[in-house]
């Protein structure tokens, strides 16, 4: 078991992302990151939450969830983990725009995953919210591009309010982190945005003075700072653990690190020979909150 944790110690947070239990499932990647979690876990610098932004399936069927919730009680055994839902996680053709009862979107994820869909995580030096993109197909998420169906992601204005008032309710302080699925940065390969008006979106999200935002989707690694009006915006952007990686590039997962100074994203990068995870980049920025006395 941890001890206590110090009061001036540092947040650190483990984020990965679109794991795609079903065919392609990489079972080399992920027991590598397990094991990265579990020995950081008996290190002096263990994490103190582990987060999962979406994508946990393929096709959002029963055995899919059943695999990743084994993966989730693993990790739970290491840290608190939070998790939010994918595109491939959502059965979508159960209520296309909502017709039948939206819920039915989520009631596999809902039954096997987790009650919640937006959860909120709260731990000593950092709060972390969680939002739904991927409502499904839904009036939100529709744009003039056929390819953006049942994939682009949405947040309603009701989702953003909610998810505001929680960041606010965050101790004068601590890390803000914010977590959905869909990338809101437009991918460096792709080309493509992962949420609809995403825009909007980011500016609503740059409003909440939030520090970091943890997203997937893209199947690109990205660490990048966005200027907002309120200040500088790190966007951690996990690269998938499955096969589909963009570009042919080699899984990877981000680790958050935050002092009162500073909050960096560090990517690593899957090493096939070793079979191991190893450091490869990180971008740094400084935080500008006021802490309390």
């Amino acid at each position: 078991m941890r001890g206590p944790r110090p009061a001036d110690a540092g947040v650190r947070l483990l984020h990965i992302s679109d794991i795609h239990f079903g065919r392609s499932y990489v079972e080399a990647h992920v027991a590598a990151a397990e094991a990265l979690a579990a020995e950081t876990a008996a290190s002096e610098t263990p994490f103190d939450a582990i987060i999962v932004s979406g994508d946990l399936s393929q096709r959002a069927r029963a055995p899919e969830f059943l695999a990743a919730r084994g993966l989730l009680g693993r990790l739970e055994n290491v840290a608190p983990v939070l998790v939010v839902p994918g595109n491939h996680d959502a059965q979508w053709w159960r209520a296309p725009l909502g017709l039948g009862g939206a819920a039915r979107v989520h009631a596999e994820w809902r039954r096997v995953i987790a009650r919640e869909l937006e959860p909120t995580l709260r731990l000593p030096g950092v709060s972390i919210v969680g939002l739904n993109s991927a409502g499904g197909v839904m009036p939100w998420t529709l744009t003039w591009n056929p390819r953006d169906l049942r994939v682009k992601g949405g947040l309603t204005n009701e989702q953003l309010v909610d998810a505001a008032a929680r960041i606010d309710a965050t101790p004068d302080g601590d890390l803000r982190v914010l977590v959905l699925h869909h990338n809101v940065v437009r991918g460096k390969l792709s080309n493509r945005w992962g949420l609809a008006r995403p825009e909007v979106a980011l500016a609503r999200i740059g409003a909440m003075g939030v520090d970091v935002v943890c997203t997937g989707h893209d199947h690109e690694e990205r660490a990048e700072v966005v200027s907002t009006r309120s200040g500088p915006l790190l966007v951690s952007t996990a690269n998938t653990l499955s096969n589909r990686a963009r570009g042919k590039r080699v899984a990877s997962l981000n680790i958050i690190e935050a002092s009162k100074a500073e909050v960096a994203v560090r990517v690593w990068h899957f090493d096939s020979e070793q079979g191991s995870f190893a450091m490869q980049h990180e971008t740094v920025v400084a935080r500008e909150r006021r802490f309390a006395s």
